[in-house]
């Protein structure tokens, strides 16, 4: 039996972070392995709606899920896609956190992820296993950083 996902707070974030670091770097590594074209057109229109979200400042929650999900169904792994959507709801709420008050408004902070999302994509069209696995980690690590600033507010769960 799988054990139930306790609340979301600063323990669980950070087990969230630290798993899909090492989860989606390899389907990262996988895509770059085994995509195809149809799959890097998929990714690169993910990319283009995040940036369409980003020009109408919202938050992009359905459109970054959505990037992560293409990445892991080119990995051509279901465990990939299956685990991802499996901890959906953990994921958005990382999401909505990493995108809140930190100096940075909505728009530059998608400006960044886009950004860290499009070299994941250049990886993965190259076909270079590791580049894509270090970009999906190093992607995954800031979004992490970027919402230790929650911690503070953890009631320690």
């Amino acid at each position: 039996m799988i054990e139930e996902l306790p609340p979301f707070g600063e323990f669980s974030r950070r087990s969230c972070f630290e798993f899909r670091m090492g989860i989606e770097g390899e389907a990262a590594a996988a895509a770059a392995r085994n995509r195809t074209a149809a799959d890097l057109a998929d990714i690169a229109l993910r990319i283009e709606r995040l940036e369409q979200v980003r020009e109408r400042s919202e938050l992009g929650l359905d459109e970054d899920f959505a990037f992560h999900l293409s990445v892991a169904r080119a990995s051509q792994n279901h465990y990939f896609v299956s685990v991802l959507n499996s901890l959906k709801g953990t994921i958005y709420e990382g999401m909505l956190l990493a995108r809140a008050a930190t100096g940075l408004n909505v728009s530059e902070k998608l400006t960044a992820i886009n950004d860290q999302h499009t070299l994941v994509y250049k990886a993965i069209v190259s076909g270079d296993e590791n580049r894509a696995r270090l970009m999906m980690r190093s992607h995954l690590l800031r979004c992490k950083k970027s919402t230790a600033h929650w911690d503070v507010f953890s009631e320690g769960v």
